[in-house]
C-alpha cells in the first residue's frame, strides 16, 4: 500500500472515531462500526429514538477532489441499501426501518474540525 493510501486509511479511521464520539454526544446509540458484507461496508450503524441509522462518514482535508457529500453515487447508495438489508436480516431483534445519515468532517486547519451532519437523507432518485 502506498504512503498516500496509508494516510487516507488513517484519516478515515480517525474520522469514523470522531464521528462516533460526536453522534454519541448527540444521543445516538452505538451498534456497530465498519459493518462488512459482500455488498460493501457501512461505516457506522447507530440507533436514534428507536430508529436504525446507517452513517456514511466522509473525512476530508480539502475539497480538491470535490465536495464530500457528492461522493455518494448510485453504486454507493445501492451498496449501503444492500448492506443494511443484510444487517436487518441478521438481527431479527431490530426495527427493520432505517435511515441514512451522512456526516462530513472537514479538517482544513488546526483546531476543531468542521462537521456537517445530514440526517435522514433520501437518495431514492439515484435508483431511477
Amino acid at each position: 500500500m502506498s504512503t498516500d493510501g496509508k494516510y487516507r486509511k488513517k484519516l478515515g479511521a480517525w474520522g469514523e472515531s470522531f464521528a462516533l464520539d460526536y453522534l454519541v454526544k448527540k444521543g445516538y446509540e452505538f451498534i456497530e462500526k465498519n459493518y462488512h458484507t459482500r455488498f460493501g461496508e457501512i461505516d457506522l450503524i447507530m440507533r436514534k429514538d428507536g430508529q436504525l441509522v446507517a452513517v456514511e462518514v466522509k473525512t476530508r482535508k480539502s475539497n480538491a477532489f470535490g465536495i464530500a457529500e457528492y461522493s455518494i453515487n448510485r453504486k454507493k447508495f445501492q451498496a449501503i441499501q444492500s448492506a443494511m438489508f443484510v444487517f436487518v436480516e441478521n438481527h431479527e431483534d431490530v426495527n427493520p426501518e432505517w435511515q441514512l445519515d451522512i456526516l462530513v468532517i472537514e479538517k482544513n486547519a488546526p483546531g476543531e474540525p468542521e462537521i456537517f451532519h445530514y440526517e435522514n437523507i433520501s437518495l431514492d432518485y439515484l435508483n431511477e
